[in-house]
């Protein structure tokens, strides 16, 4: 009997401790790789761990499972299973895809092996053991997740004031590091901002006086990092998550004019950074007023997005049944999820991802929208990146994407739980 218990505490706080490092994780890695040509020396054993603690989850899970079954102890949530269905078969179509064009697609721009471990070792497999999160520890998830953040945010403070010498910041005017792209950082300083935000003003949180400042202060340095790194996708998923938390506050009865004095202190300090980043060369109001700008980019390196997209729909009506390949030829992925999800599984395979996409972004609003619900701040995250990827992401490395979207198939309310 203790060997079991031993088994279920070990499982839960690895389950636990896996959130936030596969989530999170990378960005503090990524702040030790001084020269991009050797960060994969260095991100690799993180990668290593998480797909090692991966599998630990989803053994011990399994024995676990099947001990509870047996002597009637057994709780499971009233999921939604028919949506988890659609996922698997979705994922599977596409991981035959994968297979399929690794074999026989000559088009491909990178190597077979960077598609393999990305799909199997760096998504999917992790992202499984995200669908079983432990119900009851909500908090400790946040937490966590904050800490792990604030981490990598603060390793990443000397990128704004080094921005000057850095050369992709004085090439094209974004922020990144050696081996974290400015659409990432802008992403982890969107998801420091809005689980800061989230925290301060959940009343559920206790807060001393210290703990305001910490929250104050990385909310600010996650707004710096957004706006430096200039990156659309990030900025307007931000703009999106925070207005849906702050519907959602007035909707559970916070003051309007808290949320109003919210704005426009979150304003202030938004002016003061977007001043300070323009100042050191930030190409952020050129990024966005350029989006269908036919020159957007001098370098012939890059194709438009519009052509893109339009490459990518030439190729999906030519192969409406099993689609075309994982990526438009020559050029790579068509930076839109589902357009990719057509382009590689044809009209059948990208209604299901259409379907799952729907659905989840539904269910992560309505938790949101959920009073007293403990899981809002997943649900803003999940919003975040079913968003930022529309913009710049593919299906076979967006492995963030993935977790959450897994989070939010699996959630399931605590006081629905059912004796089997």
């Amino acid at each position: 009997m203790k060997l079991k218990i031993s088994y279920h505490w070990l499982t839960t706080t690895i389950k636990i401790f896996l959130f936030p490092i596969a989530l999170f994780g990378y960005g503090i890695i990524s702040s030790s790789v001084q020269d991009a040509s050797t960060s994969r020396s260095t991100t690799i054993p993180y990668r290593l761990v998480v797909f090692i603690l991966s599998i630990l989850v989803i053994l011990l899970g399994t024995n676990i499972n099947s001990y509870e079954c047996r002597n009637g102890n057994y709780y499971w949530g009233k999921i939604k299973i028919s949506s988890i269905l659609i996922a698997i078969i979705f994922t599977v179509a596409y991981s035959f895809r994968l297979l399929f064009d690794i074999g026989y697609n000559i088009f491909l721009i990178r190597d077979s092996n960077e598609y393999l471990l990305n799909w199997f070792g760096i998504c999917l497999i992790p992202g499984i053991t995200f669908l079983f999160l432990d119900l009851k520890s909500s908090k400790k998830y946040l937490y966590l997740s904050w800490i792990f953040l604030a981490i990598a945010s603060v390793l990443a403070l000397p990128l704004i004031f080094q921005g000057q010498i850095s050369k992709t910041f004085v090439e094209q005017g974004r922020l990144a590091g050696e081996a974290l792209n400015p659409i990432s950082l802008g992403h982890q300083g969107g998801s420091l901002l809005l689980i800061s935000l989230y925290i301060l003003l959940n009343r559920e949180f206790p807060k001393n006086r210290v703990a305001k400042i910490a929250y104050i202060f990385s909310l600010v340095l996650g707004l710096s990092l957004l706006i430096f790194a200039a990156s659309r996708g990030p900025i307007i998923a931000i703009i999106a998550c925070v207005s849906l938390l702050l519907i959602s506050l007035q909707h559970q009865g916070v003051n309007t004019f808290k949320i109003f004095g919210i704005i426009v202190i979150v304003g202030i300090f938004a002016n003061i950074i977007f001043s300070f980043a323009l100042d050191s060369g930030s190409s952020l109001i050129e990024r966005f007023l350029s989006t269908l700008d036919e020159n957007e980019f001098d370098n012939s390196r890059f194709v438009q997005r519009p052509e893109l997209y339009q490459k990518a729909i030439e190729l999906i009506a030519e192969h409406p049944i099993f689609g075309y390949g994982l990526e438009v030829p020559n050029l790579g992925y068509p930076h839109n999820l589902i357009l990719e999800a057509f382009l590689a599984t044809g009209l059948l395979g990208g209604s299901l991802f259409l379907i799952i996409y729907i659905y989840a972004v539904i269910k992560a609003i309505g938790i949101i929208m959920s009073k007293n619900n403990s899981w809002s701040w997943l649900g803003l995250l999940f919003i975040q990146h079913a968003i930022g990827n529309m913009f710049s992401g593919n299906l076979y490395a967006s492995s963030t994407f993935w977790y959450l979207l897994f989070a939010i198939l699996g959630l399931k309310k605590i006081d629905k739980l059912v004796k089997i």
